[in-house]
C-alpha cells in the first residue's frame, strides 16, 4: 500500500490529527493502529478517571476540553465530567466512525526504514509507503522503569487491570504524580493501607502547571484522604533503586541506603515513555536524557525529514503539552504545514473553525502558565 501521509497511533493523538487532515480536505493518508481505535484507553485500571473534567463550551470559542476535534464533546456524548478510559475510548471511535476516518486496526508498525523518496513500514499487513510520518504512537502502552534494577518484580501503574482489591498487609507505591496518588487513593477506597514513597510529591509543586503540579482533582482527593484520617503514610526524599524478590518478600532498596520489605508487589508509578521505542529500523529522532523525542518548531524530528511528533510526548523547548487541550493544539499546524509541503489547498474554511476555537497553537510563545491569584 502506498499513501502520501500515515499515522501511526489511533488513540487520541492520531484520530485527532486524522480529523485535522481529513476537514483542511487533506485525504491521501491512513491511520495504522496495533490494536483498536482507542486501545491504550481500554487498557486504563478500570478506576482510573481523566483528570481534565468535560464539559461542553463548544460554540463559546473553546470546545470541551477533552475533545479531539471542534464539534464534539465527550461530556455531551456521555454527561459527564470525568471519563473512564473505555469510555474515552468509545467516543474516539465515535469520532473515528463519524469522520469516516481511514485506519487499518491491528495493523502493528514493526519496522520503518528511509527510503530516496520517503519511507517503507513493515506492518503485520505488510509493506506500506509514504512520504510523510506523523508519529502518534503514545505513552501509556510503554511504561517506563528503566531507573530501577529488578523492576520487573514489581506492577506498573499502567499493568493494573483494577485496584479493587485488598490485602491484611499494606501496599506499597512508588511515586507522587498523577499515577502514584491515583493508586494510592483507589487502594485506599477498598479499605487498605498504603504506604506511598515518593522523590517529590507533586502536591507540593508551587508552579500552576498541571503539567508539573499535582491536578485540581487529584489534589482534592489526596486532600480528603489525609482530612479523613485514612491509613496513608507518605515518605518523601525517597528514590527507589531496586527490587529484589525471594519468593514470597519484596525488599526495596532506596538511594539513601534504606530498605523496606513488603509482602505485596509495590506499585510502580514512575511514569511513561513513548511507545515509538518499540518500533525498529532507522532511528527517526533523537531522544533527550529523559527518553523525551526531540523536534523543531514545526513538531519535526530534528534527523528525519517529514517525520512529525504528535501527542503527550511533544516537547517545545520547555512547554510540555502532555494534556489533550495541550496537544490538540498542534494538529491543525501540522496538517497545514503537510498540505503546503504537498501541493494541497486547505480548507480555509476549516482551518478558521480551528482557529476560532483556540485548537490552532503556532507557536509556543505565549505558553508561560501564569496565575495571578
Amino acid at each position: 500500500m502506498k499513501k502520501e501521509i500515515v499515522i501511526i497511533g489511533a488513540g487520541a493523538a492520531g484520530i485527532g490529527m486524522g480529523c485535522a487532515l481529513h476537514k483542511l480536505g487533506i485525504n491521501d493518508f491512513v491511520i495504522l493502529e496495533k490494536g483498536v481505535v482507542g486501545e491504550s484507553f481500554f487498557n486504563w485500571p478500570k478506576e482510573t478517571r481523566l483528570i481534565t473534567p468535560s464539559f461542553t463550551t463548544n460554540g463559546f470559542g473553546f470546545p470541551d476540553i477533552n475533545a479531539i476535534a471542534p464539534d464534539t464533546s465527550p461530556a455531551y456524548t456521555f454527561a459527564k465530567e470525568h471519563l473512564s478510559g473505555e469510555e474515552y475510548g468509545e467516543y474516539l471511535q465515535m469520532v473515528a466512525d463519524h469522520y469516516e476516518l481511514p485506519i487499518e486496526e491491528n495493523c502493528h508498525v514493526t519496522a520503518i526504514k528511509q527510503t530516496e523518496n520517503g519511507y517503507c513500514l513493515n506492518t503485520t499487513l505488510g509493506e506500506m509507503i509514504c512520504t510523510y510520518i506523523v508519529m502518534a504512537t503514545g505513552e501509556f502502552q510503554n511504561p517506563n522503569k528503566t531507573a530501577i534494577a529488578g523492576a520487573h518484580h514489581g506492577l506498573h501503574y499502567g499493568e493494573v487491570d483494577s485496584f479493587a482489591v485488598q490485602s491484611d498487609t499494606p501496599f506499597v507505591v512508588i511515586g507522587g504524580n498523577e499515577s502514584g496518588v491515583d493508586a494510592a487513593i483507589n487502594l485506599l477506597e477498598q479499605g487498605n493501607q498504603v504506604e506511598l514513597f515518593t522523590t517529590d510529591l507533586g502536591q507540593n509543586a508551587k508552579v500552576p502547571d498541571p503539567s508539573i503540579a499535582l491536578s485540581p482533582i487529584t489534589k482534592s482527593r489526596l486532600a480528603h484522604a489525609i482530612r479523613s484520617k485514612a491509613p496513608l503514610t507518605i515518605h518523601e526524599n525517597k528514590t527507589l533503586r531496586s527490587i529484589d524478590f525471594d519468593g514470597s518478600d519484596y525488599t526495596l532498596s532506596f538511594e539513601d541506603g534504606s530498605k523496606q520489605v513488603v509482602e505485596n508487589a509495590p506499585i510502580l508509578a514512575t511514569g511513561f515513555l513513548n511507545a515509538m521505542h518499540h518500533i525498529q529500523g532507522d532511528a527517526l529522532f533523537s531522544f533527550n536524557e529523559d527518553g523525551i523525542p526531540l523536534v523543531n518548531e514545526h513538531d519535526e524530528s530534528t534527523i528525519a525529514k517529514n517525520v512529525f511528533l504528535v501527542g503527550p510526548s511533544l516537547r517545545q523547548n520547555t512547554v510540555i503539552f502532555c494534556y489533550i487541550y495541550k496537544f490538540r493544539q498542534r494538529f491543525a499546524v501540522v496538517a497545514e504545514l503537510l498540505a503546503k509541503r504537498m501541493g494541497v489547498t486547505c480548507h480555509a474554511e476549516q482551518l478558521e473553525v480551528y482557529k476560532r476555537n483556540q485548537m490552532y497553537l503556532p507557536n509556543a510563545e505565549c505558553c508561560d502558565v501564569v496565575c495571578d491569584c
